[in-house]
């Protein structure tokens, strides 16, 4: 696998390590930050767009267990199972997310 460089949306600079990774979406796009830069941009001009939790670490991983098991539920459960859909959008960003930007990290 060739090695790919993980660049911050906001300083442009290189991330490295997968600790100083944050991955968001800001407008149906996933995008890296620098954990300094996530948390000032979430305060700037981009708030209203960018979402407030991050797809990667223990919120993002719990809101994509959570899915899972919500997606499930509603499958077996609900009426109208073609809602369930609603319940994958977080789950693809979480994979996306890994495949994209957290596996070209070092841990």
């Amino acid at each position: 696998m060739s090695e790919q460089m993980v660049i911050c949306e906001k300083c442009a600079g290189v991330i490295k390590n997968r600790d100083d990774l944050v991955t968001a979406v800001l407008l149906f796009a996933v995008v890296p930050y620098h954990e300094s830069c996530y948390a000032s941009d979430l305060k700037g001009v981009k708030s209203f767009f960018l979402d407030n939790q991050p797809l990667n670490g223990f919120s993002g991983n719990l809101i994509f267990i959570l899915s899972i098991i919500i997606a499930f539920l509603w499958l077996l459960f609900a009426d109208s199972k073609w809602y369930s859909i609603i319940a994958l959008l977080p789950i693809g960003y979480r994979i996306y997310s890994y495949f994209i930007y957290e596996i070209h990290t070092k841990k």
